[in-house]
């Protein structure tokens, strides 16, 4: 039993264990970011509470390992793009 629950602990994808640190980008405009842990994974969504005790949602491409590599995913989508017409060409 106790073999059992340490898989579930430990079996969430994209590298994350349960009682992770995790960053997110909580607005883009300002580039801010906010430390959560990580709690749960649904199949889809991982549950991630934050310092203040709310729980909230998220989608695996919104959680980094850390601050540089937020910043870095706030890098890519700076990066200039051309417009033409309602479409966005990179």
């Amino acid at each position: 039993m106790k073999a059992e629950r340490q898989e579930q602990d430990f079996d969430f994808p994209y590298g994350w264990n349960r009682g992770d640190t995790c960053v997110m980008i909580t607005n883009k405009a300002k580039k801010s970011t906010c430390e959560y842990t990580v709690e749960s994974y649904d199949g889809r969504y991982f549950g991630v509470r934050s310092h203040t005790g709310l729980f909230h949602r998220a989608s695996p491409q919104r959680l980094f390992h850390s601050k540089q590599e937020a910043a870095a995913a706030l890098e890519q989508l700076e990066t200039p793009t051309q417009e033409r017409g309602g479409m966005t060409f990179q």
